[in-house]
Order: C-alpha cells, then sequence, then structure tokens
C-alpha cells in the first residue's frame, strides 16, 4: 500500500518535506483549493528539490480546486467558545485581513446562505447557525460547540460549481502545470458536465496519472461510470466531504462498497481523510485509528491519503511511522491468511 502525504501550512520547509520523504512517504500531495496558485507552484518546486536531492522516488501529486470552500482568514488561530457569535465574510485568495472576522473563499457569502442554517468547519468538528444576513458580503454565525478556526480549514456550505469562475480557475491551474509536470493530477468529480468541460481543459504535454476524487453526492451516485471512464486511472473517496453530503451512518458501507466497484473495473482505490488524525496530539495512536487503517488494508485499498495528520500535525513523520506499521502488519496478515 502507498501513502499520500498531504503538504500544507505546517511542512512546506525543505526541512519537514525531507523528514516526510525519509519517513516512508510515496508522495508528496499539493492542493491548489487555496492561495495563489504562484505559491503553491513555488511550494511544489521545493518538494521536487528534496525529492531529487534524496534520490528518492516520491512523486508530486497536485489537487485541482474543488467544491470544497475554505477559510481565509485568521492566519492564527481562533478559539470559539459555545454560543459565541462571530461575523463572517467573504474573501477573496490574496485580501489581507484587516480586522478579527473570519473571512471565507465564498463571493456573496450572503446569498448562499439562509436564517438559521447550519454549518460545519473541519469536517464537522465545529457546528455553526446563521443568525443574520447582515449583507452580501457579510453574516453572523453562532456556533453551536467549542473549537478552534483558523485559515485553510474547510467550510461545508454547498455551492454551484457550474459556473466559468470555477471552470477559469481550473483552466489557470491546468494552464501552469507543465513547469512542474507532476505525475499525477487529481480532479474532483463535480457533475458530468462540469467533468466533461475539465477534460477538455486537460491537454498535457505530459502523461500525468488521473486520480477521480469523489467528494459529493453526485460524485457517489455516478462512482460506476467513473470507474469505467478511462480517462481516470485512480479513485480516490474523499471521507471528509463524503461524511457530510451523505448521512454518516452509512459511510463506513459505503467505503466497502466503493472499495470493491474500483477494484471490479481495475482501478486503484485511495482512501483519504481523518485516517490517523489521532497522531497529532497523542503518542500512541487512538485504537479506533488503528482499527479503521486495518480494515482499509483488508477492504483491499491500494493507498491512503493523509491530510490534517501531515499538513497540519507538527509530527507528520511520526504519523507516516505509525502508518507504515499498521499497514505492514495487515498486509502480512492478509498474506497469512490468502485473503
Amino acid at each position: 500500500m502507498f501513502i499520500i502525504a498531504s503538504v500544507g501550512i505546517n511542512n512546506f520547509s525543505e526541512e519537514k518535506i525531507r523528514k516526510i520523504i525519509l519517513a516512508g512517504a510515496d508522495a508528496l500531495r499539493y492542493s491548489f483549493s487555496y492561495g495563489p496558485i504562484e505559491n503553491t507552484i513555488e511550494r511544489i518546486k521545493i518538494g521536487m528539490k528534496v525529492i531529487d536531492e534524496l534520490n528518492s522516488s516520491a512523486k508530486i501529486i497536485v489537487h485541482l480546486p474543488s467544491n470544497q470552500t475554505r477559510l481565509a482568514g485568521p492566519h492564527e488561530p481562533r478559539k470559539v467558545s459555545e454560543n459565541e457569535e462571530i461575523i463572517f465574510k467573504s474573501a477573496s485568495h490574496d485580501q489581507p485581513m484587516i480586522d478579527d472576522h473570519v473571512y471565507v473563499h465564498i463571493p456573496e457569502l450572503g446569498n448562499q446562505v439562509y436564517i438559521n442554517q447550519i454549518t460545519t468547519i473541519d469536517h464537522g468538528k465545529i457546528a455553526l447557525q446563521i443568525t443574520e444576513i447582515i449583507n452580501n458580503e457579510t453574516v453572523k454565525v453562532r456556533a453551536l460547540n467549542e473549537g478552534v478556526l483558523q485559515s485553510t480549514l474547510s467550510i461545508h456550505i454547498a455551492q454551484n460549481n457550474e459556473n466559468e469562475e470555477y471552470l477559469n480557475r481550473c483552466r489557470e491551474v491546468l494552464s501552469k502545470l507543465e513547469e512542474i509536470a507532476p505525475e499525477y493530477v487529481a480532479i474532483p468529480y463535480i457533475s458530468p458536465s462540469v467533468n466533461e468541460k475539465i477534460k477538455q481543459l486537460s491537454d498535457f504535454s505530459w502523461q500525468p496519472k488521473i486520480i477521480a476524487r469523489i467528494e459529493s453526492r453526485i460524485a457517489k451516485e455516478n462512482l460506476e461510470a467513473i470507474c469505467q471512464d478511462d480517462f481516470y486511472n485512480l479513485v480516490l473517496l474523499n471521507r471528509g466531504k463524503l461524511g457530510l453530503d451523505m448521512p454518516f451512518e452509512r459511510l463506513g458501507i459505503f467505503q466497502k462498497e466503493g472499495i470493491s466497484i474500483i477494484k471490479k473495473y481495475k482501478k486503484q482505490a485511495i482512501i483519504s481523510s481523518q485516517i490517523l488524525e489521532g497522531t497529532i496530539y497523542n503518542y500512541i495512536p487512538l485504537r479506533s485509528d488503528i482499527s479503521d487503517l486495518t480494515n482499509i488494508v483488508l477492504d483491499g485499498a491500494d493507498g491512503i491519503m493523509l491530510c490534517n495528520e501531515t499538513a497540519l500535525g507538527t509530527r507528520p513523520a511520526y504519523t507516516l511511522s505509525v502508518a507504515r506499521k499498521i499497514i505492514l502488519e495487515a498486509e502480512e496478515y492478509k498474506k497469512s491468511h490468502n485473503l
């Protein structure tokens, strides 16, 4: 099983990347979902430089923007208390944060939500209720539980990505990939029509392998058709987003069903999100994390993608070492029992 390590806010440096690769990452994943495109390109070049210096076989995976909106600010962690009221405002990717409001990468935020709507931050860790729509760009929310807000965390608000602005962002990213020529390009499955347009934009001068990202109800419903599409080489099940777009009690069943469908069509299956998050703070991984990763291996997945564990965690190399131990043990069990 291969391991993908997400590169994020806590590990952009050469030193951190070197530790991640030496700890066993098979690929480095960079996302274009937030921040200026040029900044992400430069960070990818740092990763490529370290891979070259180590003479490593690690690959580069780039993620095109998705319909997963993220917070633009605050840049420093901000604790929120239960029932605390907070102002949320629309922001562009390069807009300066000039006050203590929380900024969101959603244009006309006030037109995208409604009073009493419940939305979540960071795959459900914090729930917020919309209490007032101040204007087209600004809303007031009430925190339903305590937690921490920070830039780059996801916010789950359904948006219409079948628009020219979204496709223009994809077009801009795709046009700049040639200078880094990543081995893998991960594309979110938005809808049949949008993904057909993205295919037409994907006129690569090299031959990257394409990963289809399943992270919405529409993508889930189209999984068999996606697996039959020769455009896609691998399929990634993004549990973080799927767990918000479907009844959470069905997620574990769908993971098993999804892996089975993907393998039926001879594609490689990748599982992502909240696999070993316990290792961010704990020395011994959560027992549920251990069982989860063991079952991912036993179910036949070909790879995992670590997200917050390596992108936000301060000990990404430790998380990778834990993942390797669990994977090796599960693979040995499969082999000895002819599973």
